[in-house]
Protein backbone atom coordinates (compact mmCIF):
# COMPACT_ATOMS: atom_id res chain seq x y z
CA UNK A 1 0.00 0.00 0.00
CA UNK A 2 1.18 3.54 -0.67
CA UNK A 3 2.46 5.21 2.46
CA UNK A 4 2.66 8.97 2.17
CA UNK A 5 4.01 8.58 -1.37
CA UNK A 6 6.66 5.91 -0.72
CA UNK A 7 5.79 2.24 -0.96
CA UNK A 8 7.14 0.09 1.86
CA UNK A 9 6.79 -3.66 1.50
CA UNK A 10 4.76 -5.05 4.43
CA UNK A 11 5.63 -8.72 3.88
CA UNK A 12 8.91 -10.63 3.87
CA UNK A 13 10.60 -10.38 0.46
CA UNK A 14 13.92 -11.93 -0.47
CA UNK A 15 16.71 -9.39 -0.38
CA UNK A 16 18.66 -8.75 -3.54
CA UNK A 17 22.45 -8.91 -3.35
CA UNK A 18 22.79 -6.47 -6.24
CA UNK A 19 24.43 -3.13 -5.39
CA UNK A 20 22.51 -0.31 -7.11
CA UNK A 21 25.10 2.42 -6.53
CA UNK A 22 28.90 2.39 -6.15
CA UNK A 23 30.25 2.29 -2.57
CA UNK A 24 29.74 5.54 -0.66
CA UNK A 25 32.59 8.02 -0.33
CA UNK A 26 31.45 9.02 3.17
CA UNK A 27 28.87 11.67 2.38
CA UNK A 28 25.88 9.76 1.01
CA UNK A 29 22.48 10.80 2.40
CA UNK A 30 19.64 8.40 1.63
CA UNK A 31 16.10 9.68 2.10
CA UNK A 32 13.17 7.27 2.14
CA UNK A 33 9.86 8.88 1.19
CA UNK A 34 9.07 11.65 -1.27
CA UNK A 35 6.47 13.60 0.70
CA UNK A 36 6.85 17.08 2.18
CA UNK A 37 9.63 15.98 4.53
CA UNK A 38 11.64 13.89 2.11
CA UNK A 39 11.58 16.36 -0.78
CA UNK A 40 12.53 19.29 1.46
CA UNK A 41 15.39 17.39 3.10
CA UNK A 42 16.76 16.30 -0.27
CA UNK A 43 16.72 19.79 -1.73
CA UNK A 44 18.20 21.62 1.26
CA UNK A 45 20.95 19.11 2.00
CA UNK A 46 22.06 19.16 -1.64
CA UNK A 47 21.93 22.97 -1.78
CA UNK A 48 24.15 23.23 1.28
CA UNK A 49 26.51 20.41 0.25
CA UNK A 50 27.08 20.34 -3.50
CA UNK A 51 29.62 17.51 -3.12
CA UNK A 52 27.27 15.33 -1.05
CA UNK A 53 25.49 12.43 -2.71
CA UNK A 54 21.78 12.82 -1.96
CA UNK A 55 19.51 9.92 -2.91
CA UNK A 56 15.72 10.11 -2.66
CA UNK A 57 13.86 6.78 -2.79
CA UNK A 58 10.22 7.10 -3.82
CA UNK A 59 7.97 4.67 -5.65
CA UNK A 60 5.88 7.23 -7.49
CA UNK A 61 7.09 9.56 -10.23
CA UNK A 62 4.72 12.36 -9.22
CA UNK A 63 4.43 14.14 -5.87
CA UNK A 64 0.76 14.66 -4.95
CA UNK A 65 -0.07 17.09 -2.14
CA UNK A 66 -2.50 16.15 0.63
CA UNK A 67 -2.70 19.80 1.78
CA UNK A 68 -5.41 21.45 -0.38
CA UNK A 69 -6.72 18.05 -1.51
CA UNK A 70 -10.03 18.80 0.27
CA UNK A 71 -10.35 21.77 -2.07
CA UNK A 72 -10.08 19.42 -5.03
CA UNK A 73 -12.95 17.29 -3.68
CA UNK A 74 -15.43 20.15 -4.06
CA UNK A 75 -14.01 21.61 -7.26
CA UNK A 76 -12.15 24.62 -5.88
CA UNK A 77 -8.91 23.55 -7.60
CA UNK A 78 -7.87 21.10 -10.31
CA UNK A 79 -6.09 17.87 -9.42
CA UNK A 80 -3.09 18.82 -11.54
CA UNK A 81 -2.38 21.78 -9.26
CA UNK A 82 -1.48 19.28 -6.51
CA UNK A 83 1.06 17.37 -8.63
CA UNK A 84 4.79 17.92 -9.21
CA UNK A 85 7.35 15.65 -10.94
CA UNK A 86 10.25 14.42 -8.83
CA UNK A 87 12.69 14.85 -11.70
CA UNK A 88 12.78 18.58 -10.88
CA UNK A 89 14.98 17.65 -7.91
CA UNK A 90 17.43 15.93 -10.22
CA UNK A 91 17.54 18.44 -13.05
CA UNK A 92 17.77 21.52 -10.83
CA UNK A 93 19.66 20.34 -7.74
CA UNK A 94 21.37 17.08 -8.67
CA UNK A 95 19.42 14.85 -6.29
CA UNK A 96 19.40 11.23 -7.48
CA UNK A 97 15.80 9.96 -7.48
CA UNK A 98 15.21 6.19 -7.42
CA UNK A 99 11.64 5.09 -8.15
CA UNK A 100 11.42 1.76 -6.34
CA UNK A 101 9.92 -0.14 -3.41
CA UNK A 102 11.66 -0.25 0.00
CA UNK A 103 11.84 -3.89 1.12
CA UNK A 104 13.95 -3.65 4.27
CA UNK A 105 16.53 -1.54 6.08
CA UNK A 106 19.58 -2.97 7.86
CA UNK A 107 20.58 -0.34 10.41
CA UNK A 108 23.85 -2.02 11.59
CA UNK A 109 25.02 -2.41 7.98
CA UNK A 110 23.66 1.05 7.01
CA UNK A 111 21.88 -0.39 4.00
CA UNK A 112 18.46 0.14 2.39
CA UNK A 113 17.08 -2.80 0.40
CA UNK A 114 14.89 -2.14 -2.62
CA UNK A 115 13.08 -4.52 -4.96
CA UNK A 116 15.99 -4.43 -7.42
CA UNK A 117 18.97 -4.22 -5.08
CA UNK A 118 20.40 -2.23 -2.19
CA UNK A 119 21.85 1.19 -1.46
CA UNK A 120 24.37 1.90 1.31
CA UNK A 121 24.20 5.15 3.25
CA UNK A 122 26.16 7.31 5.67
CA UNK A 123 23.12 9.31 6.80
CA UNK A 124 19.54 8.04 6.66
CA UNK A 125 16.40 10.18 6.78
CA UNK A 126 13.11 8.31 6.98
CA UNK A 127 9.98 10.21 5.99
CA UNK A 128 7.47 7.53 4.88
CA UNK A 129 4.30 9.20 6.22
CA UNK A 130 1.45 7.13 7.62
CA UNK A 131 -0.35 3.91 6.99
CA UNK A 132 -3.87 3.03 8.06
CA UNK A 133 -3.96 1.02 11.29
CA UNK A 134 -6.29 -1.87 10.50
CA UNK A 135 -4.98 -4.57 12.86
CA UNK A 136 -7.47 -4.07 15.70
CA UNK A 137 -10.39 -3.28 13.39
CA UNK A 138 -9.85 -5.08 10.06
CA UNK A 139 -13.12 -3.76 8.63
CA UNK A 140 -11.28 -0.52 7.83
CA UNK A 141 -9.38 -2.38 5.12
CA UNK A 142 -12.61 -2.87 3.16
CA UNK A 143 -14.07 0.58 3.82
CA UNK A 144 -11.03 2.20 2.19
CA UNK A 145 -12.03 0.67 -1.14
CA UNK A 146 -15.65 1.81 -0.98
CA UNK A 147 -15.72 4.90 1.25
CA UNK A 148 -12.14 6.22 1.14
CA UNK A 149 -10.62 8.08 4.05
CA UNK A 150 -8.50 9.98 1.50
CA UNK A 151 -5.62 10.69 3.87
CA UNK A 152 -3.10 9.15 1.51
CA UNK A 153 -2.37 11.14 -1.64
CA UNK A 154 -3.58 9.96 -5.01
CA UNK A 155 -6.34 7.61 -6.07
CA UNK A 156 -8.41 7.85 -2.86
CA UNK A 157 -9.08 11.53 -3.53
CA UNK A 158 -9.94 10.88 -7.17
CA UNK A 159 -12.45 8.22 -6.21
CA UNK A 160 -13.95 10.22 -3.32
CA UNK A 161 -14.60 13.17 -5.62
CA UNK A 162 -16.29 10.90 -8.14
CA UNK A 163 -18.53 9.50 -5.38
CA UNK A 164 -19.44 13.02 -4.30
CA UNK A 165 -20.25 14.13 -7.84
CA UNK A 166 -22.49 11.08 -8.34
CA UNK A 167 -24.18 11.37 -4.93
CA UNK A 168 -27.98 11.44 -5.03
CA UNK A 169 -28.83 10.02 -1.61
CA UNK A 170 -30.03 11.48 1.67
CA UNK A 171 -27.30 10.83 4.22
CA UNK A 172 -23.54 11.40 4.40
CA UNK A 173 -21.10 10.22 7.05
CA UNK A 174 -17.60 11.41 7.89
CA UNK A 175 -15.64 9.78 10.69
CA UNK A 176 -12.66 11.12 12.63
CA UNK A 177 -10.17 8.81 14.41
CA UNK A 178 -8.67 9.55 17.79
CA UNK A 179 -5.60 11.75 17.82
CA UNK A 180 -2.89 11.56 16.67
CA UNK A 181 -3.57 11.37 12.95
CA UNK A 182 -2.38 13.21 9.85
CA UNK A 183 -3.44 16.90 9.64
CA UNK A 184 -5.77 17.41 12.65
CA UNK A 185 -8.05 20.06 11.06
CA UNK A 186 -8.51 18.15 7.77
CA UNK A 187 -11.65 16.09 8.65
CA UNK A 188 -13.42 19.19 9.97
CA UNK A 189 -12.45 21.18 6.89
CA UNK A 190 -13.68 18.33 4.68
CA UNK A 191 -17.03 18.28 6.46
CA UNK A 192 -17.40 22.05 6.11
CA UNK A 193 -16.56 22.02 2.41
CA UNK A 194 -18.86 19.10 1.61
CA UNK A 195 -21.72 20.72 3.50
CA UNK A 196 -21.12 23.95 1.58
CA UNK A 197 -21.03 21.92 -1.66
CA UNK A 198 -24.39 20.35 -0.77
CA UNK A 199 -25.94 23.75 -0.11
CA UNK A 200 -24.40 25.28 -3.24
CA UNK A 201 -25.79 22.49 -5.43
CA UNK A 202 -29.24 22.39 -3.83
CA UNK A 203 -28.91 18.81 -2.59
CA UNK A 204 -31.20 17.51 0.15
CA UNK A 205 -28.90 15.57 2.42
CA UNK A 206 -27.92 15.35 6.08
CA UNK A 207 -24.39 14.72 7.35
CA UNK A 208 -23.49 12.60 10.38
CA UNK A 209 -20.07 13.65 11.65
CA UNK A 210 -18.77 10.93 13.97
CA UNK A 211 -15.80 12.14 16.01
CA UNK A 212 -13.76 9.80 18.23
CA UNK A 213 -12.49 12.93 20.01
CA UNK A 214 -14.54 15.06 22.39
CA UNK A 215 -13.97 18.22 20.33
CA UNK A 216 -11.82 19.41 17.40
CA UNK A 217 -8.18 19.07 18.52
CA UNK A 218 -7.17 22.37 16.86
CA UNK A 219 -9.08 25.53 15.87
CA UNK A 220 -11.90 24.36 18.11
CA UNK A 221 -13.70 27.70 18.46
CA UNK A 222 -13.66 28.42 14.74
CA UNK A 223 -15.03 25.03 13.71
CA UNK A 224 -17.71 24.94 16.42
CA UNK A 225 -18.92 28.45 15.58
CA UNK A 226 -19.12 27.48 11.90
CA UNK A 227 -21.17 24.44 12.88
CA UNK A 228 -23.52 26.54 14.99
CA UNK A 229 -23.87 29.36 12.43
CA UNK A 230 -23.81 27.49 9.11
CA UNK A 231 -24.51 23.79 9.43
CA UNK A 232 -26.50 22.86 12.54
CA UNK A 233 -29.66 22.05 10.55
CA UNK A 234 -27.65 20.17 7.93
CA UNK A 235 -25.40 18.10 10.18
CA UNK A 236 -25.38 16.10 13.40
CA UNK A 237 -22.08 16.27 15.27
CA UNK A 238 -21.54 13.32 17.63
CA UNK A 239 -18.41 13.14 19.82
CA UNK A 240 -16.72 10.34 21.75
CA UNK A 241 -17.68 7.85 19.05
CA UNK A 242 -16.09 4.40 19.01
CA UNK A 243 -16.71 2.59 15.73
CA UNK A 244 -17.34 -1.12 16.28
CA UNK A 245 -17.95 -2.25 12.70
CA UNK A 246 -18.90 -1.07 9.23
CA UNK A 247 -21.26 -3.12 7.07
CA UNK A 248 -20.25 -2.07 3.57
CA UNK A 249 -23.08 -3.94 1.84
CA UNK A 250 -25.87 -2.33 3.89
CA UNK A 251 -23.94 0.93 4.38
CA UNK A 252 -24.31 0.93 8.14
CA UNK A 253 -21.81 2.00 10.82
CA UNK A 254 -22.13 0.39 14.24
CA UNK A 255 -20.90 2.58 17.10
CA UNK A 256 -21.10 2.89 20.88
CA UNK A 257 -23.53 5.77 20.28
CA UNK A 258 -25.87 3.77 18.04
CA UNK A 259 -25.97 2.72 14.40
CA UNK A 260 -25.83 5.16 11.50
CA UNK A 261 -26.96 4.34 7.98
CA UNK A 262 -25.48 6.38 5.11
CA UNK A 263 -25.47 6.67 1.32
CA UNK A 264 -22.07 8.33 0.87
CA UNK A 265 -19.14 8.56 3.22
CA UNK A 266 -15.51 9.25 3.95
CA UNK A 267 -14.54 6.78 6.66
CA UNK A 268 -11.15 7.82 8.02
CA UNK A 269 -9.29 4.93 9.71
CA UNK A 270 -6.93 5.29 12.69
CA UNK A 271 -3.32 5.81 11.63
CA UNK A 272 0.18 4.73 12.58
CA UNK A 273 3.75 4.88 11.32
CA UNK A 274 4.56 2.24 8.68
CA UNK A 275 5.21 -1.21 10.12
CA UNK A 276 8.60 -1.37 8.43
CA UNK A 277 9.83 1.07 11.08
CA UNK A 278 8.68 -1.36 13.76
CA UNK A 279 10.29 -4.29 11.99
CA UNK A 280 13.70 -2.62 11.88
CA UNK A 281 13.55 -1.75 15.60
CA UNK A 282 12.58 1.95 15.65
CA UNK A 283 9.13 1.42 17.22
CA UNK A 284 8.78 -0.29 20.60
CA UNK A 285 6.10 -2.62 21.97
CA UNK A 286 2.57 -1.50 21.19
CA UNK A 287 3.57 2.04 20.25
CA UNK A 288 2.49 3.44 16.88
CA UNK A 289 5.06 6.17 16.22
CA UNK A 290 8.85 6.49 16.27
CA UNK A 291 10.41 8.12 19.30
CA UNK A 292 13.01 10.70 18.32
CA UNK A 293 14.81 13.56 19.94
CA UNK A 294 11.93 16.07 19.72
CA UNK A 295 14.14 18.90 18.48
CA UNK A 296 16.72 17.11 16.28
CA UNK A 297 14.62 14.11 15.11
CA UNK A 298 17.55 11.76 15.54
CA UNK A 299 16.63 8.22 16.61
CA UNK A 300 18.50 6.00 19.05
CA UNK A 301 20.73 5.13 16.08
CA UNK A 302 23.25 7.87 15.29
CA UNK A 303 22.79 9.57 11.92
CA UNK A 304 19.37 7.98 11.44
CA UNK A 305 16.52 10.50 11.53
CA UNK A 306 12.74 10.17 11.28
CA UNK A 307 10.71 13.20 10.24
CA UNK A 308 7.14 13.97 9.29
CA UNK A 309 4.06 12.04 10.26
CA UNK A 310 5.93 8.87 11.33
CA UNK A 311 7.59 10.40 14.40
CA UNK A 312 6.45 11.75 17.74
CA UNK A 313 6.88 15.51 17.63
CA UNK A 314 5.87 18.77 19.27
CA UNK A 315 4.23 19.82 16.01
CA UNK A 316 0.94 18.41 14.71
CA UNK A 317 1.33 15.86 11.93
CA UNK A 318 1.12 17.85 8.70
CA UNK A 319 2.91 18.59 5.45
CA UNK A 320 4.13 21.96 6.69
CA UNK A 321 5.45 20.39 9.90
CA UNK A 322 7.37 17.82 7.85
CA UNK A 323 8.81 20.62 5.72
CA UNK A 324 9.96 22.45 8.86
CA UNK A 325 11.42 19.32 10.46
CA UNK A 326 13.28 18.51 7.25
CA UNK A 327 15.03 21.88 7.37
CA UNK A 328 16.13 21.19 10.96
CA UNK A 329 17.59 17.82 9.97
CA UNK A 330 19.16 19.31 6.84
CA UNK A 331 21.12 21.77 9.01
CA UNK A 332 22.29 19.02 11.35
CA UNK A 333 23.30 16.62 8.57
CA UNK A 334 24.99 19.40 6.59
CA UNK A 335 27.09 20.29 9.63
CA UNK A 336 28.12 16.67 10.17
CA UNK A 337 29.08 16.25 6.52
CA UNK A 338 31.43 19.20 7.05
CA UNK A 339 32.86 17.51 10.15
CA UNK A 340 31.09 19.70 12.71
CA UNK A 341 28.21 19.45 15.16
CA UNK A 342 25.48 22.06 14.76
CA UNK A 343 25.48 24.37 17.78
CA UNK A 344 23.03 27.18 17.04
CA UNK A 345 19.27 27.64 17.24
CA UNK A 346 16.84 25.20 15.67
CA UNK A 347 13.34 26.33 14.75
CA UNK A 348 10.26 24.21 14.15
CA UNK A 349 7.36 26.05 12.59
CA UNK A 350 3.84 24.79 11.97
CA UNK A 351 0.95 26.45 10.12
CA UNK A 352 -2.54 24.99 9.69
CA UNK A 353 -5.21 26.57 7.52
CA UNK A 354 -8.76 25.25 7.20
CA UNK A 355 -11.79 26.31 5.20
CA UNK A 356 -15.09 26.67 7.06
CA UNK A 357 -17.08 27.19 3.85
CA UNK A 358 -16.27 27.62 0.15
CA UNK A 359 -14.89 31.14 0.61
CA UNK A 360 -13.62 31.64 4.17
CA UNK A 361 -10.89 30.08 6.33
CA UNK A 362 -9.36 30.04 9.81
CA UNK A 363 -5.74 29.37 10.75
CA UNK A 364 -3.27 28.33 13.44
CA UNK A 365 0.45 29.03 13.77
CA UNK A 366 2.89 27.45 16.23
CA UNK A 367 6.64 27.79 16.59
CA UNK A 368 9.28 26.12 18.76
CA UNK A 369 12.74 27.62 19.13
CA UNK A 370 15.43 25.39 20.59
CA UNK A 371 18.90 26.50 21.62
CA UNK A 372 21.21 23.50 21.18
CA UNK A 373 23.73 24.81 23.74
CA UNK A 374 21.36 25.88 26.54
CA UNK A 375 18.64 23.25 25.79
CA UNK A 376 16.05 26.01 26.23
CA UNK A 377 12.77 25.72 24.30
CA UNK A 378 10.45 28.65 23.63
CA UNK A 379 6.94 28.09 22.24
CA UNK A 380 4.71 30.61 20.46
CA UNK A 381 1.09 29.74 19.58
CA UNK A 382 -1.43 31.86 17.71
CA UNK A 383 -4.94 30.97 16.51
CA UNK A 384 -7.25 33.05 14.36
CA UNK A 385 -10.69 31.45 14.68
CA UNK A 386 -12.53 34.27 12.93
CA UNK A 387 -13.37 33.05 9.44
CA UNK A 388 -12.26 35.44 6.73
CA UNK A 389 -12.10 35.54 2.95
CA UNK A 390 -8.65 37.10 3.27
CA UNK A 391 -7.45 34.09 5.29
CA UNK A 392 -8.66 31.78 2.52
CA UNK A 393 -6.64 33.79 -0.01
CA UNK A 394 -3.56 33.50 2.21
CA UNK A 395 -4.24 29.76 2.39
CA UNK A 396 -3.66 29.40 -1.35
CA UNK A 397 -0.64 31.71 -1.27
CA UNK A 398 0.81 29.66 1.60
CA UNK A 399 0.43 26.39 -0.35
CA UNK A 400 1.95 27.82 -3.53
CA UNK A 401 4.85 29.23 -1.51
CA UNK A 402 5.42 25.85 0.12
CA UNK A 403 5.50 24.06 -3.23
CA UNK A 404 7.93 26.66 -4.61
CA UNK A 405 10.12 26.11 -1.56
CA UNK A 406 10.26 22.39 -2.27
CA UNK A 407 10.56 22.13 -6.04
CA UNK A 408 11.75 25.46 -7.46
Amino acid sequence: MALGGVLLASGVIAKSTSRLLPPSKGNRVVIVGGGYGGVTAAKYIKKENSDAEVVLIEKNQLFVSCPLSNHYLVGLIDYGQLCFPYNRLHTKYGVKVINDVVVDIDLPKRRVYLSDGYVDYDYLILSPGIEYDTEEFPFYEETTWFFPGAFRPGSEHLYLRRLLEEFEGESIVITVPRMPYRCPPAPYERASLILSYIRENGLKAHMYFLDANEYPPVLRDGFMKAYEDFYRGMATYITGVRIKDVDVASRKIKTNKGDVRFDFGSIIPPMRAPKLLERIGLIYGREKWVRVDPMTFETKVKNVFVIGDSCESYLPKSGYAANSQAKVVARIVSSRIKGKEFGGELIQHGVCYAMVNLKSAIMLEVEYKYNVRTKQINKILREDNTWKVSTAKRYYEWARGLWRDMFF
